[in-house]
């Protein structure tokens, strides 16, 4: 069940830290897309992100809390009943909820299981974390370049089965079945990917930033190849981070210390931009960005989403909206 799949979901359930978010999309009489989302804060603690512990303290009030979103994206549809939504959806949970790494593989079996098997073979020879009762989830990134180097690169995931039961017996307990997982920060990259101009993001060497969900996650590309990937856990105070002087420079470090890292690992990469997804203002971030690091800046926002189709009315444009959406476009 908890697989990646090529489609889509019509509907997406995004999880996070301080707030969950639903999107779907529809048809209307003549074929077009209509794109729909909303979001609900909660509760501080309601989910503590954990790749080992439960995530979520009181399942029933967050299980009330999904049955209300949901309800309030068909209250202006005449007749419609919870009881009438499609019951697979997506499901997205924090990147801290997951343990990650980058595998670089100069072959690939085309087989799902034998991959999965290879994979895990990969993971238990470098021992980066423990796979008893976990889950593995990947996604390969193929060097369509043709450059020096493995040919694949696959993005690895491992989730305990402990912790995807509880995110599952939560979406039953209100009438959804979840078809799809997948981490924020992926969907919404890929989202980057689909609005970089058809394939222009595959010459880009770029640093990817997301900061949502009290955490930060840096992804670093090379011509389409992602090279590294590392989410650090920012804590409590990270809450509208990019208003706050010092944590805007402790989200700079950590951004020179990926870029450093990577540098270690892959002399040839030379990164010349940076791609911010982040809620609200990031302009003094950028400016950080672009004399610190000598990176030219640019965001991923809604103005990115709406490229790619119709936007109903009064949609929610924060960053938990904007990953949802990422769920089903």
């Amino acid at each position: 069940m908890w697989e990646w799949v090529s489609g889509r979901p019509q509907r997406c359930l995004k999880f996070g830290t301080d707030s969950i978010g639903w999107a779907e999309t529809e048809r209307n009489w003549c074929g077009q897309r209509r794109h729909k989302c909303v979001m609900s804060p909660l509760s501080n603690g309601m989910i503590k992100p954990s790749p080992t512990e439960e995530n979520v303290s009181d399942p029933s009030a967050l299980a009330d809390r999904i049955r209300t979103l949901m309800g309030s994206v068909h209250q202006a549809v005449e007749g419609a009943t919870l009881a009438d939504f499609p019951r697979r959806i997506g499901v997205l949970l924090p990147d801290t909820a997951v343990r990650a790494t980058v595998l670089h593989l100069e072959q690939l079996p085309g087989r799902h299981e034998e991959r999965d098997a290879l994979i895990r073979w990969r993971l238990g020879q470098e021992q980066l974390f423990p796979l008893s009762g976990a889950k593995v989830l990947f996604q390969v990134f193929h060097d369509r370049a043709g450059g020096k180097g493995p040919a694949y690169t696959v993005l690895t995931l491992a989730v305990q089965e402990s912790v995807l039961k509880q995110y599952e017996s939560l979406c039953e307990s209100v009438g959804l079945i979840p078809q799809e997982v997948g981490i924020t920060s992926l969907r919404i990259f890929d989202l980057w990917r689909r609005a970089s101009s058809g394939s222009y993001w595959r010459s880009r060497d770029c640093l990817w930033v997301n900061v949502s969900d009290r955490a930060l996650t840096t992804m670093i590309c090379q011509q389409g190849r992602l090279l590294f990937y590392r989410c650090k856990l920012l804590g409590f105070e990270a809450a509208e981070a990019l208003t706050k002087t010092d944590m805007l420079n402790k989200i700079l470090e950590e951004c020179c210390v990926s870029l450093e890292i990577c540098q270690q690992q892959h002399p040839s990469a030379v990164v010349k931009e940076a791609v911010i997804c982040a809620d609200g203002d990031i302009s003094t971030f950028q400016e950080l960005i672009e004399a610190e690091l000598q990176l030219s800046v640019e965001q991923l926002g809604w103005e990115s989403v709406e490229a790619l189709g119709r936007m109903a009315k009064g949609n929610h444009r924060g960053m938990t909206s904007l990953a949802a959406m990422a769920g089903v476009l």
